[in-house]
């Protein structure tokens, strides 16, 4: 068992929101460890990912899975387990739980009970990479994972945005980004704190070039966004049409059309005219 400090506050009965690292195992904190090790049980997103960094601290607590699908029907047992005096910890597979991970079911429902729930912070992907990124931090929003779909919506808002990207789907997100914001810096994040880390800033359409340039991208990514310098360029005819060109080299002139339209948030029907007269 590990021999911690002291100064370490009791741990009660509840729900513990324990944060774990994003990639170095050394960033948990004291307060986790201790948590973690008397708790008398740990609910995970995979109980394949978490047991190795338990087993690197030699804690011995039993977990059990607990994942978008299941959390609903989990609360009761939760709701009893503390209700009988037992002290629960939530952890995901890396960072902080509830950000972009299941648990805000849970915490509402323990809330309105009245049963303790309480947060040992710790790493989080989204402040790491906010305060690496280069780019304004005064004011940002969270976005979660990209929706390249749905990119339009967050054009007027004066904030940094930060979003979270897998590596097969960088490339397609970095060129729905250069055609929506146009006046824009970037910085992509790629492996926050491990061996590997690596920051690349600049234009999107520098970034988008450095990306593809590569033969592979590999690990966790996050995209920090910066805010309009003013206001973002409107979308030139110029514009539409690099977006439809790109897309008919991969897509059916109707598929290019849909895709082109969801993107740039514009009518299908006036994309599709505009298809046509490329064609």
């Amino acid at each position: 068992m590990l021999s911690l400090p002291n100064f370490l506050p009791l741990v009660k009965a509840g729900l513990h929101i324990v944060a774990t690292p994003i990639g170095n195992r050394g960033d948990i904190t004291l307060r986790a460890l201790d948590v973690l090790q008397k708790a008398d049980l740990i609910y995970c997103e995979d109980t394949r990912t978490s047991r190795p960094l338990l087993e690197t601290f030699a804690i011995k607590t039993p977990l059990k899975s607990l994942h978008d699908h299941n959390e609903t029907a989990l609360i009761p047992e939760i709701i009893n387990k503390i209700k009988a005096g037992e002290k629960i910890a939530l952890i995901s597979d890396a960072g902080m739980p509830l950000i972009s991970d299941p648990g805000y079911k849970l915490v509402k429902a323990l809330q309105d009970q009245n049963l303790l729930v309480t947060v040992i912070p710790g790493a989080s992907a989204v402040i790491t990479a906010a305060a690496l990124s280069g780019l304004p931090t005064d004011r940002f929003m969270f976005c979660g994972f990209v929706d390249t779909k749905k990119l339009i919506d967050f054009q007027s808002i004066d904030a940094t945005l930060i979003f979270y990207e897998s590596p097969h789907r960088l490339i397609k997100t970095l060129q729905a980004m250069a055609t929506i914001f146009t006046q824009r810096k970037i910085s992509v994040l790629r492996e926050l704190t491990k061996l590997h880390e690596e920051v690349v800033w600049g234009s999107i359409t520098d970034v988008l070039e450095t990306f593809s340039n590569r033969d592979k991208i590999l690990g966790e990514i996050v995209i920090v966004l910066s805010p309009p310098a003013e206001i973002d360029q409107p979308l030139s005819t110029q514009d539409i049409d690099t977006a439809l060109l790109e897309a008919m080299k991969s897509h059916s002139l109707k598929d290019a059309c849909t895709l082109v339209a969801g993107t740039l948030g514009l009518p299908r029907k006036d994309i599709y005219k505009r298809a046509l007269a490329l064609k």
